[in-house]
C-alpha cells in the first residue's frame, strides 16, 4: 500500500513533482525506462511514483482524471512483470490500484533499488535491445551521459547508513505504536489498516525492512525513528543540552533528549522555546507602534538542529550538542560538512551541497513532519530567519578534515548584556504561581506594569509576565485602569 495519500500525489504536495510522472494510459517502453531511471535515484529522492490512468500539461495533472479501464488493471500487471524482465538486474515496483473521481488508475511506487545502477532496454519490444542507463533529471527521465554515469556509479557504491540492514536487531525491536504515530500525522492510508495488518506488512510497505522474507532485519532508520529500542543500538544518538551563563562554569545546568530521533527534536526545540527563547517589546519614539523582537528566532533553531540530526553521523560515538551561553547558542555535530561544500562556500554562506546524503531516509521522514525543508534549502531558510529577525549571520565553523562542525547562532544585537535579562527561576516559573504573586502583589495597592515585574524579580516587562497579567484580567481577576505610563493594574474586590 502506498505510503501517502493519493491526492497528495495529483496535488504535488509533501513530493516534489521530480518525483511523480503521470501516464495517460499504459505505455511499457515509457514506463520501464522511468521505473529504471527512479530506481537509479541519482538525485537521492527515494525514487518516485508512476501515476498511469492520469494526463498532464505542463507537468501538472488534468483533472478530474481520465482514469482507465478497471477489465484492463490484470493484463497491465502481467505485461509489467514481463517487461519489467527488460530491467538489468531486474527490478518490479509496487502496484497500487486506486480510485479518484469513481475513476481507476493505477499508481506505480518505485523506491531507490538496492541492486543500482540499473540498465533498460532502449525497445521492450525486442528481447535484443540495447540497454542504457537512465536517470531522472527534473522532470524527464534521460539517458545518463559519461558524467551523469560516473556519478550514478559512484552514488550506488554507497547505500546512505540509514537505509542499511541492521544484523543485530529483529522486527521485534519495531514499536508499532509509534509507526501509527507517524502514519496518522502524515495523514497515510496505510493508518487505516493498522489494526487489520501485522506489523511486518506496515513495515515492509514503508520500507523499514530488509532481507528475504525468511530473515527480515530492520533497517538502521526503523531503529532511528521507529523504534523504542534506540540506545541499546545508537546510545549516542541523542541531543545533549548546556546552559552556561557563566564562562567560569557556575550555575551550568544540563539536559538531555533521547528516543525516536523526531520526539527527541521535538522535545528539544519546545525546551528551547520555553527556556531560552525571550522577548523583548518597546515601543517607537511616538509609542503608537509595537516592535517585538526575540533574542533568537526559534525557527532558525529548529532549522539547524533538524539539519544537525539529518547529517550527522550515526556511527561516530558523539551527541548533537546545544551550548547556550549569554552571547549565543552553539550547535555542534560530527562530523563535519562534506568536501563538496568548499571554504570559499562557507565564507560567502552558500552552503548547498552537491555531494550525496548521509541519511536520505531521515531527511524524507522529518520532511513528511514538517520539522525539516530538506533539498537544500534547511539553512537558507534558518539564514533568512535570522535576518528577518535582526541576528547577525551565523557562524560555520570547522575543522581541515571536517571531523565536525559547529554553527554559531549570534544573540540579537537587542539583547545584549545592558538589555532585559530574565533570570532562570523566574523564567521557569509556573504560569499559575505567576498569577498568585500578581495578585498577592497587587492586594496591597494598584501598581504599573513595570513597577510590579520588577516585584516579582524580573528587569523588565516580558511576554510570559505580559500573557499571564492579560489572563487574569480576562478572568476580571484584575483589571487596567489609565493609558500608557499612567495605566495601573487594580485588584477587583470579590
Amino acid at each position: 500500500m502506498l505510503p501517502i495519500d493519493i491526492n497528495m500525489l495529483l496535488e504535488q504536495r509533501e513530493v516534489e513533482s521530480s518525483r511523480i510522472e503521470y501516464k495517460k494510459d499504459w505505455n511499457p517502453a515509457e514506463c520501464i525506462r522511468t521505473i529504471c531511471a527512479f530506481a537509479n535515484d541519482i538525485e537521492d529522492q527515494d525514487g518516485g511514483y508512476i501515476l498511469i490512468g492520469v494526463e498532464e500539461e505542463n507537468g501538472r495533472p488534468i483533472l478530474p482524471v481520465s482514469g482507465i479501464n478497471p477489465e484492463r488493471i490484470d493484463t497491465i500487471e502481467k505485461d509489467l512483470l514481463n517487461k519489467c524482465h527488460f530491467i538489468e538486474p531486474f527490478y518490479y515496483p509496487r502496484i497500487e490500484k486506486c480510485q479518484i473521481d469513481d475513476k481507476t488508475i493505477l499508481v506505480l511506487w518505485v523506491t531507490a533499488g538496492p541492486g543500482r545502477p540499473y540498465m533498460a532496454s532502449k525497445d521492450v519490444f525486442r528481447e535484443q535491445s540495447i540497454k542504457q542507463y537512465y536517470i531522472r533529471h527534473g522532470s524527464k527521465t534521460i539517458q545518463a551521459d559519461k558524467f551523469s554515469l560516473k556519478e550514478l556509479f559512484e552514488k550506488s557504491a554507497h547505500i546512505p547508513f540509514d537505509d542499511r540492514e541492521n544484523p543485530f536487531a529483529s522486527i521485534e525491536d519495531i514499536s508499532m505504536n509509534l509507526i501509527k504515530e507517524h502514519l496518522y500525522e502524515v495523514k497515510s492510508r496505510l493508518y487505516d489498516v493498522c489494526d487489520t495488518r501485522d506489523k511486518k506488512d506496515i513495515a515492509q510497505d514503508m520500507k523499514l525492512l530488509y532481507g528475504p522474507d525468511e530473515n527480515l532485519r530492520p533497517r538502521n532508520i526503523a531503529l532511528l525513528m521507529f523504534s523504542e529500542k534506540i540506545n541499546d543500538y545508537f546510545p549516542y544518538a541523542r541531543i545533549e543540552f548546556a546552559d552556561i551563563p557563566d564562562p567560569t562554569g557556575r550555575n551550568m545546568s544540563e539536559r538531555t533528549f533521547s528516543g525516536p530521533l523526531q520526539n527527541q527534536l521535538r522535545s528539544a526545540i519546545e525546551y528551547i522555546k520555553n527556556s531560552v527563547i525571550e522577548e523583548k517589546i518597546r515601543k517607537t519614539d511616538n509609542e503608537i507602534i509595537t516592535v517585538r523582537t526575540l533574542n533568537y528566532p526559534i525557527d532558525a533553531i529548529k532549522e539547524l538542529l533538524a539539519n544537525a540530526i539529518y547529517h550527522r553521523s550515526y556511527q561516530v560515538s558523539e551527541p548533537i550538542t546545544v551550548i547556550n551561553t549569554p552571547e549565543y547558542i552553539e550547535i555542534r555535530s560530527f562530523p563535519g560538512l562534506d568536501r563538496s561544500i568548499s571554504a570559499e562556500m562557507i565564507e560567502a554562506l552558500n552552503i548547498r551541497s552537491t555531494g550525496e546524503y548521509r541519511n536520505r531516509r531521515i531527511g524524507n521522514f522529518l520532511k513528511e513532519l514538517g520539522l525539516t525543508e530538506g533539498r537544500n534549502t534547511g539553512i537558507p531558510r534558518a539564514i533568512e530567519a535570522l535576518d528577518d529577525n535582526g541576528n547577525p549571520n551565523p557562524l560555520f565553523i570547522t575543522d581541515p578534515e571536517r571531523r565536525s562542525l559547529t554553527v554559531r547562532i549570534l544573540i540579537n544585537p537587542a539583547f545584549t548584556s545592558s538589555t532585559v535579562s530574565i533570570p532562570s527561576s523566574i523564567k521557569n516559573m509556573e504560569r499559575k504561581d505567576l498569577k498568585n504573586n500578581i495578585i498577592a502583589f497587587l492586594t496591597a495597592g494598584p501598581m504599573s506594569r513595570r513597577d510590579l515585574a520588577l516585584k516579582l524579580g524580573y528587569k523588565g516587562i516580558t511576554t510570559s509576565f505580559t500573557q499571564a497579567v492579560e489572563e487574569l484580567i480576562q478572568k476580571h481577576a484584575i483589571r487596567s485602569e489609565g493609558k500608557g505610563r499612567g495605566s495601573r493594574l487594580i485588584l477587583n474586590k470579590k
